[in-house]
């Protein structure tokens, strides 16, 4: 499992769609109420690749995707995204210890835009 988290309005949301196949794929976002319901069903999909998106929102959320992970194994891929909170538990509580790795988004640098040039004629503009 991965899990993704940041602050908000990095990119998130947009990275974990754009990872996702075609096939035996699929998206699931705490704030959509269907799957919502589904979360709170304690129900597990099936398919290969799996986006979690805002699962933190899920009070149970750590018990959900650990029993998730237990029944499937490496069957399915898993992506779970959310803001920073997704590691802050790390060390309390339930262990998801050895089931996850996390990576965190961080926010472009204009310099990584590529408009540092664009920048300074604007600037010059309005001088």
């Amino acid at each position: 499992m991965v899990f993704l988290g940041g602050p908000r309005q990095v990119g998130k949301t947009t990275l974990s769609r754009q990872l996702l196949p075609k096939k035996q794929s699929r998206y699931m976002n705490w704030d959509n109420p269907e799957d919502r319901e589904f979360f709170l069903s304690h129900k597990y999909p099936v398919e290969n690749f799996l986006v979690f998106d805002e699962l933190h929102k899920f009070k149970d959320w750590r018990n959900y995707i650990k029993g998730l992970f237990d029944t499937l194994g490496t069957q399915s891929k898993i992506l779970v995204t959310g803001s920073a909170r997704l590691d802050y538990y790390r060390f309390s509580g339930d262990s998801l210890q050895g089931r996850y790795h996390y990576l965190r988004l961080h926010p472009l640098s204009v310099a990584e835009l590529g408009i540092k040039k664009r920048m300074s004629a604007v600037s010059v503009e309005f001088v």
